[in-house]
């Protein structure tokens, strides 16, 4: 292509990606680097471009700035001494918007390569961002918006309006398309059009903003401080919310009276989960009068995000919106999620709180129930202690799964000891805190995942239990939670069943009268049984590998060679405990762990969790 269809005679436009009173946005390939760039194209005025014109003309003679040319005067009329700011630094479109971008070097800002004048327009070559706006995020995706999306994006834009500060910046136009997000869910502030370095007082000047996100004192010109960019990230914030921003207007006027006199929803009332106490927060960033707000943005991002979700299931799940988008731009290669799975859309509102925490309170009572009647000390069914610690344990499963896990796994040792199951007694609480401390307690997966030998086991299903790990789970998570999951169904084996498909919960819930430790040991001396702890283990990984590509297949396929680990395990398991001469495994066995294979695969029809907290397996 010749080179002069091409901008600066090195990129070559693709596409416009926006545009405004600025001019426009070009999407272009540079040719020299090989890559996208994002590429402001801004109009100078006659004055403007006729001094960039001269400074090229006289860097053309090697002496841009100086009086002196090799032909003896300067072409364009200038005989003194062309100052440099003067030309280029000064009243330039763009050159100020590079230069305090190119300060800013993080992930959280869109990066800055050049800037460059041709001609009669100034050229700002960005990083290109694939994806779409905050803006276009909340149009499409408004009410799909869970509270770990939110963390993501409001910590990300709080963590870029720190970096700026830090360097002294202002940024004076925080908004929903400032925000830009890209199919790997990263977040990233852009369009430092307005910023402001801030005087030797710490305060700037604006020279305009945008109304429904500038505070009072940017509109009345007053000197700024940081604390208009956390007044501007909180009206952000309440949008995303919400779903609306009271503070619109058509002009100023109007727009200060929006603020002075703005009936403000609850946001707690907007979001089921969402403490009350975030009103407060918010409220307090939002005051119309800046000394009654916080400090800086870092104060008010501490304050507020302890009340928002999980950031990196936030990233995660917004990459799943974005990748929406493009679906239809890749219908020939394998196929991605087309829309939130039913897993993430009950973990979105009230049902997903539902869900989590009758799975939770049914684990937890059904384990605390059968701890608590195997121990004198609390006095049985008709001591009013027994049924008080059963309350308390199965609220604590209701309100916050995680410790609701904890006590009853806890009060099934206290149930060890008391039957002089010392060993194990011991043991078990050793496990269960170390998986507790190091993935337990990072969420409510990993409670009901542990939990599963309970429940499912308590009918024979317990092959399920490492599926359920491997589906919800990151791979390490996933790894750690079978093995704490295994140890359960092994003491619960111990209480007469003496196998790992169950503990039958109707026959062997009373276990004060069997040396549950002896069951335990002699289970232990089984090949199946390691057998089967190595197919646990290396299942959940597979399944949890898999599941890291959000795809239905992926998943499905995961499960198929999860419960096919399985299946060789209990094989491997039959030759060995027959002597090495028969490697069928009993139906008692392969036909429960075909069934958990079944249901999860149809699970995966649903669509895949995003699960928190992915990282590779080491």
């Amino acid at each position: 292509m010749a080179n002069e269809q091409l901008i600066l005679n090195r990129y070559r436009p693709i596409a416009e990606a926006g545009s405004g009173g600025f001019g426009t946005v070009q999407v272009a390939w540079d040719t020299r680097i090989q890559r996208r760039v994002a590429i402001k194209c801004i109009q100078l005025d006659e004055s403007q471009a006729f001094r960039a014109l001269q400074v090229e003309a006289r860097a053309a003679y090697g002496d841009p700035y100086g009086s002196a040319d090799p032909y003896g005067g300067d072409p364009y009329g200038y005989d003194e001494p062309l100052d440099p700011y003067a030309v280029s630094l000064e009243n330039l479109p763009g050159l100020d918007e590079a230069r305090t971008a190119a300060m800013l070097s993080d992930p959280n800002i869109v990066g800055v390569y050049d800037f460059e004048v041709q001609g009669a327009t100034a050229y700002l070559i960005m990083e290109y961002v694939d994806g779409t706006t905050l803006t276009g995020l909340l149009q499409q995706y408004g009410d799909q918006l869970s509270l770990d999306v939110v963390a993501a994006i409001f910590s990300s834009v709080a963590h870029a309006l720190e970096v700026a500060h830090e360097n002294q910046v202002l940024h004076l136009d925080i908004k929903p398309d400032n925000v830009l997000i890209n199919h790997q869910g990263q977040v990233k502030v852009t369009d430092f059009g307005l910023a402001t370095l801030s005087d030797a007082s710490g305060f700037g000047t604006a020279g305009g903003g945008t109304i429904g996100y500038m505070p009072l004192e940017q509109m009345r010109q007053e000197a700024l401080d940081a604390r208009c960019d956390e007044w501007a990230l909180a009206s952000m914030t309440y949008e995303m919310l919400t779903g609306t921003n009271p503070f619109l207007a058509p002009d100023l006027v109007k727009a200060e009276a929006a603020i002075e006199d703005a009936e403000l929803l609850l946001p707690s009332l907007c979001y089921d989960g969402l403490d009350p106490e975030a009103d407060d927060v918010l409220f307090y960033a939002l005051d119309p009068d800046r000394e009654e707000r916080y400090d800086n943005v870092e104060d008010f991002a501490e304050e507020m995000s302890r009340f928002f979700g999980n950031s990196a299931r936030g990233h995660k799940e917004l990459a799943v919106l974005v990748g929406q988008a493009a679906i239809e731009e890749f219908e020939e290669e394998e196929e991605v999620v087309e829309r939130i799975s039913l897993f993430d859309r009950i973990g979105t509102g009230r049902l997903q709180s539902i869900f989590v925490r009758v799975w939770a309170a049914l684990g937890v009572g059904l384990l605390s129930f059968v701890s608590l009647s195997n121990i004198e000390a609390v006095g049985g069914w008709a001591n009013p202690v027994f049924w008080g610690l059963f309350a308390l344990f199965v609220l604590a499963g209701v309100l916050k799964p995680h410790l609701g896990a904890l006590l009853s796994l806890l009060s099934l040792s206290a149930a060890l000891l008391f039957n002089e199951a010392f060993v194990a007694g011991i043991l078990l609480p050793v496990c269960v805190i170390a998986w507790w401390f190091f993935v337990g307690r990072m969420g409510d997966e990993a409670p009901n995942a542990a939990l599963s030998p309970v429940l499912f086991g308590s009918f024979g299903f317990n092959p399920v239990s490492p599926l359920v790990a491997g589906f919800f789970l990151s791979v390490k998570e996933a790894v750690i939670t079978a093995a704490m999951a295994f140890v359960l169904s092994v003491v619960l084996a111990g209480f007469g069943s003496n196998s790992l498909l169950g503990w039958n919960a109707l026959a062997f819930w009373d276990f004060g009268s069997l040396d549950v430790q002896h069951n335990m040991a002699v289970l232990l001396q089984q090949p199946l049984t390691w057998c089967m702890l190595a197919s646990w283990l290396g299942g959940a990984a597979i399944l949890a590998l898999l599941c890291r590509r959000q795809t239905r297949f992926s998943a499905g396929l995961g499960v198929v060679l999860a419960s096919a680990l399985m299946i060789v395990a209990l094989c491997l398991g039959a030759w060995f405990s027959s002597g090495m001469v028969s490697w069928i495994p009993a139906w008692q066995y392969a036909l429960p762990t075909v069934g958990a294979g079944v249901v999860m695969t149809v699970a995966c029809a649903f669509g895949v969790p995003i699960r928190a907290g992915e990282e590779d397996w080491e």
